[in-house]
């Protein structure tokens, strides 16, 4: 109650003469504290409040209490007791200690996980207290409360990807009449977890060499994304399986230097290498399109995450063709200064047969042709 409210009319209820209490020098004394919570009106004989009367303060846990005063009276003395009974009204709304929460849950927490959050206080008792909660509406949360806890229950997995921070608004209400309330935001960071492999820019790629590139020749980039972050997004490429026209199988372990298989009689590792970091593929040697035109390579893109999640790609290379055969002559077989004789009768007539040249080129589907000069 605020300051000089009526409690009561106690000259009526004692049946004083209102013309008394003023020459009988009427007063009210507390009992057992230095605060006087009431006086009275002189004139009315009201007993009024002369401190606000708190329920929280003066009772503290119990729902009610009786705060004892004396209406001390002179000239004759005279003493009556006044039991004054405190009541809880609805005067306090529930509070969180925080005006934010914040919790970090992990894109792998499974359906059903729970989250505690700190209870609501509210300074009132019983149905003036905090009855009951609600959680804004949102997909992915519910909120369970008991007598003793309240927790945040993960209704739908949760995807960082999609959505990497979550605001909640959780509501605390009373019982009272008017209902009183009070609010908190839960803020809800979505941790990343390793369930993203990467994926590359492209399903095939495919690369162009021409025979005869000097070693360090750029073969081709391959590139892959990976949609975590950190660690588990870092991307790092390596060969896998491969195969081709003129190779049966080989192998491309990490480290390079292990290999023991061969492509024409020499380590996969001399013929290409892929840098872990860019994708950039090299070849280490030269290529002969005499001895083989084509070949596949699988590439790996790997992750760093734990445990590390990879996908593969094929990489074609095409070895294209340089002029870089002369034709050979098998027949007639030159002798000595690469001069030859052939004898032509004399009565040999116009479109005789004279000789006949055979030449071959080591580039296959190529004809050498010949010419008289």
């Amino acid at each position: 109650m605020k300051c000089e409210s009526v409690i009561g009319n106690i000259a009526k209820d004692l049946g004083l003469d209102l013309r008394t209490l003023s020459s009988r020098k009427a007063r009210v004394d507390s009992e057992g504290t230095r605060k006087r919570y009431c006086d009275i009106n002189l004139s009315t004989g009201d007993l009024v409040t002369s401190e606000r009367m708190d329920r929280e303060s003066l009772c503290g846990k119990k729902p009610s209490c009786v705060v004892k005063a004396d209406l001390v009276l002179e000239n004759p003395l005279e003493l009556h007791r006044v039991s004054i009974h405190i009541q809880d009204v609805n005067d306090n709304s529930p509070t969180f200690k925080k005006i934010l929460i914040e919790i970090e849950i992990r894109e792998s927490a499974a359906k059903g996980y729970r989250f505690s959050v700190e209870k609501a206080h509210d300074a009132d008792i019983g149905q003036n207290a905090v009855q009951r909660y609600s959680l804004q509406k949102t997909d992915n949360f519910i909120i369970a409360v008991d007598s003793n806890k309240v927790e945040l229950v993960l209704e739908n997995t949760l995807d960082r990807e999609k959505q990497n921070e979550i605001h909640l608004l959780l509501t605390a209400l009373d019982g009272g009449s008017p209902q009183r309330s009070g609010t908190v935001v839960i803020h809800v960071t979505v941790l990343d977890a390793n369930d993203n492999a990467p994926v590359f820019s492209q399903n095939v790629y495919k690369a162009s060499l021409p025979e005869n590139s000097p070693p360090e020749t750029i073969v081709i980039k391959v590139s892959a994304t990976d949609a975590d972050e950190g660690f588990n997004g870092d991307v790092t490429y390596d060969f896998g399986h491969g195969s081709g026209d003129d190779l049966n199988a080989f192998y491309l372990i990490l480290k390079l230097a292990k290999l023991k298989l061969v492509v024409n009689g020499a380590p996969v590792s001399s013929y290409l290498s892929v840098n872990g970091d860019t994708g950039v593929m090299h070849a280490v040697r030269t290529f002969d399109y005499e001895q083989f035109r084509s070949f596949k390579v699988h590439v790996m893109a790997r992750d760093n995450g734990s445990p590390p999640l990879s996908s593969n790609v094929t990489v074609s290379v095409f070895i294209s063709d340089v002029n870089d055969n002369s034709p050979q002559i098998l027949y007639p077989a030159p002798e000595g200064n690469s001069f030859m004789t052939e004898l032509v009768p004399k009565a040999a007539h116009g479109g005789s047969l004279v000789s006949k040249v055979i030449a071959v080129d080591a580039t296959p589907d190529r004809t050498p042709g010949c010419l008289i000069i």
